[in-house]
């Protein structure tokens, strides 16, 4: 089954190309270096935020990490910008791939998890040990999603049927 030929009107377009086959260090290496910067905001605050939650490190009190939220928006919206690059460098590779489409399932549960978080435990007037038991599911939730995107993430290097349109 051949992709549709939208896509192959995406790669002919100038920027696709020069993302793609550019030698200039902000073409794609720059914009695949800033999408793992802001994996690294959404996905290690999120973590900090899990794992507090579930009990990891209990000298820190859990209400101050509520600042860690903004990092979590900085991170998406970073890897927003870069995943929209990213497919216009190879739209392709990703939308003909079922797993680019699970990770962003995942990715989809992982945010409404984070958005749940934020008010259900940590915008309600809550003490420390009432947080930690309303938390609980879903910090497991959120660790098992976002391991869930990264590994699809990662497995898009490999298990692509087509890099570009076929000729």
């Amino acid at each position: 089954m051949v992709p549709p030929t939208f896509l192959r009107t995406i790669e002919d377009s100038g920027f696709s190309t020069w993302l793609r086959e550019s030698e200039s260090p902000f073409a794609f290496y720059f914009v695949l270096l800033f999408h793992t910067f802001g994996l690294a905001l959404l996905v290690g605050a999120n973590t900090v935020v899990d794992l507090r939650i579930l009990g990891v490190a209990r000298d820190i009190p859990l209400a101050p990490l509520k600042r860690l939220f903004r990092i979590m928006w900085l991170g998406f919206g970073i890897n927003a910008l870069t995943g929209v690059l990213l497919i216009i460098a190879y739209p392709t590779k990703a939308l003909t791939n079922p797993v680019f489409y699970l990770k962003l399932t995942c990715i989809a549960f992982a945010i409404w998890i984070v958005t749940l978080l934020k008010d259900r435990v940590f915008d309600a007037d809550l003490d420390e040990p009432a947080m930690m038991a309303r938390g609980a599911t879903l910090a497991k939730w959120s660790l098992l999603l976002w391991i869930g995107a990264i590994t699809a993430g990662r497995l898009l290097a490999y298990t692509y049927r087509y890099l570009t349109y076929p000729c």
